[in-house]
């Protein structure tokens, strides 16, 4: 690791940051329970709200998962949120501004580094790695890895699980692997193989970058990406250990557009939602508000390819039982804002709202017959108050290293912070009953002790 700090979306979940519920994957595609980044845990890292991480002032919302088939190495589809915005991001996913699913996991390659963007939103900087050379994460707790050698000096904790990759992975050194763990998984990150056009040298140049192609656990299993296809290498379908196959349609903003066209005609286009409207967008089911680009955002480039669905083309274990809809269905905005979230039996199970001005920026969210959460932003972007009909509210003031948070009872919490960026740290809270908590941390942001209400302290 070169020192740098990481300049990260929910940066705090190192410190005892649990396992976020209800995702069976939550970080960079594969089922290890790693914590999600865009997820406000533990004390280092208050979370309130449905949730709002105050110290970085997102809304966030963990992996929410849409797919997970049973398997030792299976494909996890979850979805990850968060309003921050880094200042290298990635391209916009294929869920939208925002958003970020397993796949997500993006290695820009430049001349003083590399910077890898994983799907919680994370930008951590690395030093240029030599062929077969590896380096550790100290404030990430993770190894980043170039291909290139056969084999690990037998005294690096890695040298068992750089033994289960593929040769040809293992011996290429333009192939770059990621990992959090000496037991696994190795996330593996090469380029979509492009055909070069008439006028372009043989072979076609590799791309300045490296995406998600594929997991390799410690058993040597695998799960691969497939991103063959018209769609500018977005993965277009996904195998996993046990031999399914699952087929991700993907559509561009002039393919919603003209369908917008022509379900404004068609007497079948569903009825308008009855979902609460606050500073949202223009109605997708509007033709006058589709065009066919979208604009340029703070968001990161956006090719406006979007996932609209899921489907099992091929299960081993059932050939001949393959469900005739698809697993899940997405429907966008006309600026390319994921919408809503439909299940197999084709029911509307999320829904979403966005800022008319900003782009990606959610004002609401609601799961299917509960009340909407709803959230406002001050001009520098940070959620400064959060409604909820049938629960607690939240206000959220911003100091220099002081943030007070109000509910709506009254009762109020004040976090101390120190550091900047991603060294962002809590170092006092006062809680709404008086009690004070210290905490202190090292140079890479890593929790050193903690002081609790009573005095009694205790050390890591």
């Amino acid at each position: 690791m070169s020192g740098k700090p990481a300049a990260r979306q929910g940066d705090m979940t190192q410190v005892g940051g649990p396992i976020v519920q209800g995702s069976a994957g939550v970080l960079i595609g594969a089922p290890t329970g790693v914590a999600c980044s865009v997820c406000p845990t533990g004390e280092a890292s208050p979370k309130y709200g449905n949730p709002v991480n105050p110290l970085l002032g997102a809304k966030v919302l963990p992996g929410e998962t849409d797919i997970a088939l049973p398997g030792p190495l299976p494909f996890v589809l979850s979805r990850a949120y968060s309003s921050y915005r880094t200042k290298t991001p990635a391209p916009v996913g294929l869920c939208g501004p925002g958003w970020k699913l397993p796949s997500d996991l993006w290695l820009q390659l430049r001349g003083d580094g590399l910077i890898l963007n994983d799907n919680g939103g994370r930008s951590v900087h690395f030093e240029p790695l030599a062929p077969g050379e590896i380096q550790y994460s100290r404030s990430e707790s993770f190894w980043l890895a170039r291909g290139g050698a056969a084999s690990q000096h037998n005294s690096h904790p890695l040298s068992v699980m750089w033994g289960m990759l593929p040769e040809a992975v293992r011996l290429c050194p333009h192939i770059y692997l990621a990992t959090n763990s000496p037991q696994g998984p190795w996330w593996v990150l090469g380029w979509a193989e492009r055909v070069p056009g008439a006028d372009e040298a043989l072979p076609a140049p590799l791309p300045p970058y490296r995406v998600l192609t594929g997991v390799v656990d410690g058993y040597g299993r695998r799960l691969t990406y497939h991103r063959d296809g018209a769609y500018g290498g977005a993965v277009t379908a996904v195998t996993d250990s046990t031999g399914r196959r699952y087929r991700l349609v993907l559509t561009t903003q002039a393919q919603r557009a003209a369908q917008a066209a022509s379900a404004s005609s068609s007497s079948l286009s569903p009825a308008p939602s009855s979902f609460p409207s606050f500073s949202s967008p223009p109605s997708p089911r509007s033709p006058s508000s589709w065009s066919e680009t979208l604009p340029v955002t703070a968001c990161g480039e956006d090719s406006g390819i979007r996932l609209s669905a899921v489907w099992l083309v091929e299960d081993p274990a059932c050939p001949d039982a393959l469900p005739p809809q698809p697993l899940v269905r997405y429907g966008y905005t006309a600026r390319g804002e994921l919408e809503a979230v439909y299940d197999r039996s084709g029911a509307e199970v999320r829904r979403f709202e966005y800022d008319a001005g900003q782009p990606g920026r959610m004002t609401a969210h609601r799961y299917a017959g509960r009340p909407a959460s709803r959230y406002r932003y001050d001009d520098a972007g940070r959620v400064t108050e959060q409604v909820n009909p049938e629960g607690l509210g939240y206000a959220f003031a911003y100091e220099k290293n002081k943030i007070t948070v109000t509910d709506s009872l009254g009762r109020r919490e004040v976090l101390h912070t120190e550091g900047e960026g991603g060294l962002k740290r809590v170092v006092m809270k006062e809680q709404a009953d008086g009690s004070v908590i210290r905490s202190g941390y090292d140079g890479s942001g890593r929790l050193e002790w903690r002081t609790d209400a009573a005095g009694r302290k205790t050390t890591y």
